[in-house]
């Protein structure tokens, strides 16, 4: 029974986690996409291990979750200080602790011994996943310590911070105009090489990690942004995540193309697109980032639409089709292979379960849909 409690107010201790750990003094200023998506879905299913655990016991329970051991290896690339990380577990686990002993008050179990041994079974787990995440870390960060790249990864990394760094050892001119990738693989040089020489331009690119490369070309006259996508989409390979920032000048350019690359990568890693230009995900790379609207666009929009139940499960299918076509409902009846009367049904049912039009709130709902799809908000 306390299982189920708490995995009927899982939403809210997900959130309730984040909140504390975001505004936790001395917080990490790390504000790379992966790293705070990472960041959500290692607190998404740390809450879910740790009702197994309470559930089936911590030798019953699955090993401890990858995205875990991930945000581990994350923090350890982004410099985030290991005792850092581990105090940020220490407060995921007073959080959860709490939401526990309010459950147990709430259904009236009030046996001191049953609370101590669920506390002490979730103590073993906690030392699990403390040993599996230190080991992960120092693994990571013996890792970049060794690389060929590591002291052109801390100047650029440095750079990126705006921290003052003697840019003459980059061998690359930063008052160019710079375009920013961020691909997720490790053998992309020679791909970005070719868009550089395609655009007549300079490259400056460095392995952050075995499967993350950071690119910039540099070139002395502005870029045209649709020859930079026309060769996306004829020579680099559909299986490997790309983002693409938009061509900037000077320094200031540099870093904003390159975050820019970031949130699209992201994106791209997500949704197995290949690669994707920033301007395209735009809006939801920030929608992304926002806890309050991911908080809040599930009581907003998809709780009202069914998170259970095949009705549901068709509301937010038609909808997508819908704002996917320009709300366009003939485009969106072809692409569900259904006509157009069964399209205006659903979309006026979503209305009156939404209770307002969709032409009031169909920016932030496609946002949420989409972001739904891509497993950045629960789908039950």
């Amino acid at each position: 029974m306390l299982a189920d409690g708490l995995q009927s107010r899982h939403a809210e201790i997900q959130e309730a986690i984040l909140d504390r750990l975001h505004t936790m003094e001395g917080d990490a200023p790390v504000r790379d996409a992966e790293y705070l998506h990472g960041l959500r879905e290692a607190v998404s299913r740390g809450v879910d291990y740790g009702i197994e655990v309470l559930a089936l016991g911590e030798i019953g329970a699955r090993q401890v979750p990858l995205p875990l051991a991930g945000q581990a290896r994350l923090a350890a690339r982004h410099g985030v200080a290991l005792d850092f990380v581990l105090r940020r577990y220490f407060a995921a686990r007073t959080l959860l602790n709490r939401f526990l002993l309010e459950e147990a008050a709430r259904i009236d179990i009030r046996d001191p011994l049953l609370i101590q041994d669920v506390s002490a079974t979730h103590d073993d787990a906690f030392n699990r996943i403390l040993a599996v995440v230190t080991e992960e870390y120092q693994r990571e960060a013996k890792a970049e310590a060794s690389s060929p790249d590591s002291r052109l990864v801390q100047r650029i990394r440095r750079l990126l911070d705006s921290e003052p760094v003697d840019t003459s050892l980059l061998d690359y001119d930063l008052e160019l105009n710079h375009l920013g990738l961020v691909a997720l693989s490790p053998d992309a040089k020679p791909h970005i090489r070719q868009l550089a020489k395609k655009l007549g331009g300079r490259m400056l690119s460095v392995a952050i990690s075995s499967r993350e490369v950071w690119a910039w070309v540099g070139t002395s006259q502005p870029v045209d942004p649709e020859d930079v996508w026309a060769w996306a989409c004829s020579y680099w390979p559909s299986a490997v995540p790309l983002g693409i920032g938009e061509a900037a000048p000077a320094l200031g350019g540099w870093r904003r193309s390159h975050a820019q690359a970031t949130a699209a990568a992201r994106m791209a890693a997500v949704s197995s697109a290949g690669a994707i230009r920033y301007r395209d995900i735009a809006l939801l790379a920030a929608a992304s980032s926002d806890s309050l609207f991911l908080a809040s666009a599930v009581d907003l929009y998809l709780r009202p639409l069914g998170l259970i139940g095949k009705e549901g499960e068709l509301l937010r299918e038609t909808l997508l089709a819908y704002f996917n076509t320009d709300g366009n409902s003939s485009s969106a009846a072809a692409a569900l292979g259904l006509s157009r009367q069964t399209i205006a049904n659903r979309l006026k049912a979503a209305e009156e379960r939404l209770g307002q039009p969709l032409s009031e709130c169909g920016g932030p709902l496609h946002a949420a849909l989409r972001l739904q799809a891509l497993a950045f908000l629960p789908s039950s």
